[in-house]
């Protein structure tokens, strides 16, 4: 199995790795992967389909497939403060260091979600705190930015409040 860095955890912006999580149910035949992040369906389950414009609430730290019953669920962290290593998609825009400080959505399927660079602008799920953080395994590779979540569920414009 490839290792995959798409999307990793970095630690809270004020230096702690201890973070917030809560376990939800999993919208009935979703499967949600690890790294995934994940919304609230109209259910009141977490889902990860269609993820672009939703408000995030978190990462999920597992991967499972939601039931009828809603009794299988993922833990996700929901820390307003996390950091989190992503890769852009590059499409349409390619992700460069003026993109610090502007906001993106995600876009793409269960484990496979990326930052859509051409969403960049003043509001978007996503805040850009840093461009080609140089972290290994991919320091050479410019795709990757440090993000925090800014349109989470839990805080009504920004996650880091």
């Amino acid at each position: 199995m490839a290792l995959d860095i798409s999307r990793k955890m970095l630690g809270r912006l004020d230096g702690d790795t201890n973070f917030a999580q809560y376990s939800f149910p999993i919208t009935s035949g979703v499967t949600v992967n690890a790294g995934d992040f994940v919304y609230q369906d109209a259910s009141g389950r977490v889902t990860n389909s269609s993820v672009g414009g939703a408000r995030i609430v978190g990462m999920a730290q597992a991967t499972a497939t939601g039931n009828a019953g809603g009794t299988v669920k993922v833990a996700v962290c929901v820390d307003p403060l996390m950091r989190y290593l992503l890769q852009n998609d590059n499409i349409g825009t390619t992700f460069a260091a003026t993109h610090v400080l502007t906001n993106f959505d995600l876009i793409g399927a269960t484990g496979a979600q990326l930052v859509d660079t051409s969403t960049t602008g003043t509001s978007g799920q996503l805040l850009c705190i840093e461009y080609n953080p140089a972290i290994d395994p991919v320091a050479s590779d410019a795709t990757y930015g440090v993000f925090t979540v800014a349109e989470n569920i839990f805080f009504a414009g920004s996650g880091a409040q």
